[in-house]
């Protein structure tokens, strides 16, 4: 639940911080206070998302956003006194979810709190829904990233695209038709020649025994697609 998440707020200013809190735990959120960018940075794998204020000591706000950026997805709010566009355009293109200008009402800025969370969620599930298994391997279905144990597979990026097409069909085959015009641009005899030798490669770094495949099958008429075959019984 959204009321439940915790809320960094790296600000100064200890009234503006004292208010701010006020109104986040009265709306049930857990409150976690910075008050510069130095120990902002040190507390932000704590919270779900960040409220920031741009003109901080020491470390600015938009240096405290850079770093943020490099090594998180949390959503951030800007909180500033600076009504410039340029400031705006700097602290979204440095990644910043939205920018809420001082003085700001309390009710506007919990809104937006709380849509920002809900867009972390949808994204979070969507992300989710996009993580294949496959016997032992674990496939990103958007970009054919594909890991055992947590280690990466090699492939090649044409494998990796036609992984990816597979994974993106949850265990439904593939036509031979789409692969090869996916891939390739066209679907003849030398394409479909191509696809065989791609699908033996790619079998060559799933399977224990490419000629005898678990994962990778071959669907006569129809095309290609990944199972995650049922466990071996005794």
């Amino acid at each position: 639940m959204t009321e439940q998440a915790t809320i960094l707020l790296i600000e100064d200013s200890m009234p503006v911080r004292q208010a701010l809190k006020a109104a986040l735990e009265a709306a049930s959120y857990k409150v976690i206070e910075a008050p510069d960018g130095e120990d902002g940075l040190k507390k932000a794998a704590q919270a779900g998302l960040i409220v920031l204020d741009l003109g901080l000591p020491g470390i600015s706000g938009f240096e405290v956003l850079e770093t943020l950026r490099k090594t998180s997805a949390q959503p951030v709010i800007v909180l500033s006194g600076q009504e410039e566009v340029d400031a705006k355009i700097r602290a979204l293109d440095l990644g910043a979810d939205d920018y809420v200008t001082k003085p700001f009402d309390a009710g506007e800025l919990l809104a937006r709190v709380r849509a920002a969370l809900r867009r972390a969620q949808e994204n979070a599930a969507k992300n989710a829904t996009t993580i294949v298994t496959v016997g032992p391997f674990v496939i990103d279905a958007l970009t054919g990233d594909t890991r055992r144990e947590d280690r990466p597979v090699r492939l090649s990026p044409m494998e990796a695209r036609f992984v990816k097409m597979l994974a993106q069909k949850s265990g439904q085959p593939v036509g031979t038709k789409q692969l090869t015009i996916t891939l390739w641009g066209n679907d003849n005899a030398e394409m479909r020649q191509a696809l065989r030798v791609l699908a033996r490669k790619v079998r060559c770094k799933l399977e224990k025994d490419p000629d005898a495949p678990r994962f990778l099958l071959t669907e006569p008429r129809l095309g290609y697609r990944l199972i995650n075959p049922e466990p071996a019984t005794a």
